[in-house]
């Protein structure tokens, strides 16, 4: 079980440093991404063949999550020798019930705001990029070269929230709930959570779980305890992290400015917060991704990883685009670049 870092850098930016974020974990010779952020794709193939990718997961709908999911999806159809040798999932957020706002009282400043627009659902995305955004492409490709139906090789699928969290996107965004599963076969089992991404409902965490070990990737989140019951006693724990002074640094003052100040304090986990989260799930190892700023030289990474290493006793890494993880049963725990070894 090996974790690769395809894009580490968070926000929708284009980054000379970093790609946008992703993840790949690979079991046995199969692939699960996990968001699929700008640029990831690139990288995926320096770890990754299209033969391996079995599906999927996105852990929310802000674009730099999303930027390259038609990529991912279309590239491996049916190319020789680059193609998928089996159908494809993909899982993520259905549509909510309304636009979400902060309570009752805010839903009528967001009604107003927003107007007629809606929000989609995971196979309303996938379906939109198979059938409008790349129509022209595949139809000449299925005619020219004779591809078969892209909809036999790619599946998606609307993540069901269990009614029993009573989750709502203005009075319940990430209630206090038990892990549910989304996804298994032979190799794994995903489970996932609902964590505190603001306005960005509905938002996951997801785990997953092999014969070799456990890795979990929070997505998007303000300090959760949804997120640390999720990853209790993971092996490896990938976890968002942002310095505030330093990407309000990077902006002009301004309305736009104040906004966005807003929307990063309360959806998004300090540096000095996120060694807390891995020593309340008591995780193996902590690994620093999704990191903000993403401008080149804008984040002190040695400063996100001392301050990590304050409330958490286990080995912590911020990590670079293409590093990988070994995740090996065994009864110690270390973790680094190149082929590092979690649980060697």
């Amino acid at each position: 079980m090996s974790v690769h870092t395809l894009g580490t850098g968070g926000g929708p930016i284009v980054s000379a440093s970093r790609a946008g974020t992703s993840t790949a974990v690979k079991v046995d010779g199969a692939a699960y991404v996990v968001d699929c952020g700008m640029g990831s794709i690139r990288n995926y193939r320096s770890s990754c063949a299209w033969s391996e990718l079995r599906a999927v997961f996105l852990t929310h709908h802000h674009s730099d999550h999303v930027y390259d999911l038609g990529s991912f999806l279309v590239t491996g159809w049916q190319v020789p020798g680059e193609s998928f040798s089996a159908p494809v999932q993909v899982f993520g957020p259905g549509r909510p019930p309304r636009v979400p706002a902060l309570d009752a009282a805010h839903a009528g400043y967001v009604d107003e705001r927003v107007g007629d627009r809606t929000m989609a659902g995971t196979t309303e995305m996938v379906d939109a990029l198979l059938d409008r955004v790349f129509a022209s492409d595949i139809c000449i490709r299925m005619a020219d070269e004779g591809r078969s139906e892209p909809h036999e090789w790619v599946t998606a699928h609307d993540i069901q929230i269990p009614p029993s969290a009573g989750a709502d996107p203005v009075t319940a965004r990430h209630p206090v709930m038990e892990p549910f599963e989304v996804y298994r076969d032979e190799l794994v089992t995903v489970t996932a959570i609902l964590v505190d991404h603001r306005l960005c409902y509905p938002a996951f965490a997801f785990r997953i779980d092999s014969a070799y070990g456990s890795v979990v990737i929070s997505g998007d989140t303000a300090y959760s305890e949804n997120c640390i019951r999720l990853a209790r006693g993971a092996d490896l724990l990938l976890h968002e992290v942002m310095d505030l002074e330093a990407i309000l640094a990077t902006f002009p003052d301004g309305p736009t400015r104040d906004g966005i100040e807003v929307h990063l304090r309360e959806s998004h986990t300090s540096f000095d917060e996120v060694g807390k989260v891995a020593s309340a799930a008591g995780v193996g190892s902590l690994v620093l991704h999704h990191i903000v700023p993403n401008t080149p030289g804008a984040a002190d990474v040695r400063k996100m990883e001392e301050a990590a290493r304050r409330d958490f006793a286990g080995p912590v890494q911020v990590a670079e685009d293409n590093d990988c993880f070994v995740i090996r049963p065994a009864a110690g725990l270390a973790a680094g670049r190149e082929e590092a070894q979690v649980g060697a």
